[in-house]
């Protein structure tokens, strides 16, 4: 009896738990309802803790499209980098190989985010190149700029959490506490919407 009860009691937090990201997501899905979405599980990854690249279980039959951008949790994940009929591949922005043109909600600054594995384990991102003469605190909102190549404008990266100034005294560097978990990504949201396709 102890053991159904304890069995039960397992099932019902697993439940719960999958309940709120599903809440979540639609949470996000109309933070962002000017897009057209299709909603994706993750079906593989690679090894290790992040989230780095990982393989999601829709694909060309869905429009599902390379160069798409996936978001879930609390804003951007990353972008669609191969796609098969029912199945396509993610590159998240906290891989080394990915690099986001993005800016400041308040004033507009643009600056470019950096995958950095190593940086991961103290769950930050790191932005650099950003002119400007503006006063950046943290907690400022960072989202896609304009003149991203491939990211739709606005969606939410993260949040800074320190800024300094570099030795020129032209450009600012910094850290940001990314908006998703990038430990724990089971459910995503694609964007069925290219940005060179007129998606600004």
């Amino acid at each position: 009896k102890v053991d159904q009860l304890t069995e039960e009691n397992s099932i019902l937090s697993q439940n719960q738990e999958e309940l709120k990201r599903l809440r979540d997501l639609y949470q996000l899905d109309g933070d962002y309802s000017e897009y057209d979405k299709v909603a994706a599980q993750v079906i593989s990854k690679d090894p290790g803790n992040w989230y780095s690249t990982f393989i999601i279980n829709r694909g060309t039959n869905d429009g599902i499209a390379v160069d798409m951008n996936v978001i879930s949790g609390g804003g951007l994940v990353g972008i669609v980098t191969e796609v098969g009929q029912d199945w396509a591949t993610v590159r998240s922005i906290i891989d080394d190989a990915s690099s986001v043109s993005a800016m400041t909600v308040s004033t507009s600054d643009t600056c470019i985010v950096s995958g950095d594995l190593r940086l991961l384990d103290e769950g930050k991102l790191a932005f650099g190149q950003m002119n400007t003469d503006n006063v950046i605190t943290a907690g400022e909102k960072i989202v896609t700029s304009n003149i991203s190549d491939k990211y739709l404008k606005g969606i939410l990266i993260g949040y800074v959490e320190e800024v300094t100034e570099d030795s020129n005294h032209l450009t600012k560097t910094g850290y940001i506490i990314p908006a998703v978990d990038f430990q724990h990504i089971q459910e995503v949201l694609v964007i069925k919407e290219l940005k060179s396709a007129g998606g600004e």
